[in-house]
């Protein structure tokens, strides 16, 4: 009688084999750095949100004869025309925006999402007749140096 000869891998190759496999997985991860992709993405989502409020306030001041939306809350009396009003929250501007007709409604943070009364955005007059909007900074993303000025 013939002996068979075992054929397969033992335990030690396999689990060489899965370190391995495990060392190799964690420096893709480490080089892709999901993290900042994903900071990356909600960038670029807050850019695009910025434009279309931008958008949105020039297409009002264009119908209304150069006037900008109020923008006014309970809290806050003075006009977003008015050169030395605070920067406010997007939200305030929703009936001139929204149920005026120039957005179908104002974008939201990606990170704040539905939740929350606000928009996780801030808008200001600067100069008198330039509009500038930048995510408020309690957002948690490096934003710094996202705002669009037009």
């Amino acid at each position: 009688m013939e002996k068979v000869k075992n054929q397969g891998f033992t335990l030690i190759e396999l689990l060489i084999v899965i370190g391995i496999i495990a060392i190799l997985a964690a420096a893709v991860i480490v080089a892709i750095n999901p993290g900042k992709q994903f900071e990356q993405a909600r960038n670029a989502t807050r850019w695009s949100h910025m434009n279309s409020i931008v958008n949105a306030v020039y297409s009002y001041a264009i119908t209304e004869g150069g006037s900008f939306p109020d923008c006014d809350d309970a809290a806050d009396v003075d006009s977003l025309n008015d050169e030395d009003s605070d920067p406010r929250d997007v939200s305030n501007c929703y009936i001139d925006l929204v149920e005026g007709g120039f957005a179908h409604e104002l974008p939201r943070d990606p990170q704040i999402g539905i939740e929350g009364g606000n928009t996780g955005y801030m808008i200001e007059l600067v100069e008198g007749t330039r509009i500038r909007v930048y995510p408020h900074e309690s957002v948690g993303d490096n934003v710094q140096d996202l705002e669009v000025i037009q």
